[in-house]
């Protein structure tokens, strides 16, 4: 999609503007960019042969832990039964979820008192 022409911003996306500083130097803005903005960017001159500088752009989204209606926030069980927790979480780059107890005290994974350090347990996808 061509976004702008010389100082005209052809694109219907007002997000995006171009400016010109005196050195020859054109610069696109992009404001408030989103996930969608992603991707690469050409400059081009319309020179025989064309000239061209590509860019990438990555956007950068911050970890959100999902909430799953279907989860309550507290659960009870009996000793020796199982329990499963979920934890979903978006953002780019994925991020990653870490399972610890709030106390600090390890997470026993079996009956014979085996124990993952705190930080390493990491829920099934």
């Amino acid at each position: 999609m061509i976004l702008t022409i010389h100082r005209h911003v052809i694109s219907r996306i007002p997000r995006y503007s171009v400016t010109y500083d005196n050195s020859n130097t054109w610069l696109l803005h992009v404001s408030q960019a989103q996930q969608d903005d992603r991707g690469y960017y050409m400059c081009q001159v319309n020179t025989n042969p064309m000239i061209s500088q590509v860019g990438y752009l990555q956007v950068v989204v911050p970890p959100n832990i999902l909430d799953i209606e279907s989860t309550p926030s507290s659960v009870a069980v009996r000793e020796n039964q199982n329990i499963n927790m979920t934890c979903r979480a978006d953002g780019f780059p994925t991020p990653k979820i870490i399972w610890r107890r709030e106390d600090g005290q390890s997470i026993t994974v079996e009956r014979k008192k085996k124990e993952i350090p705190m930080g390493i347990l990491q829920p099934r996808r």
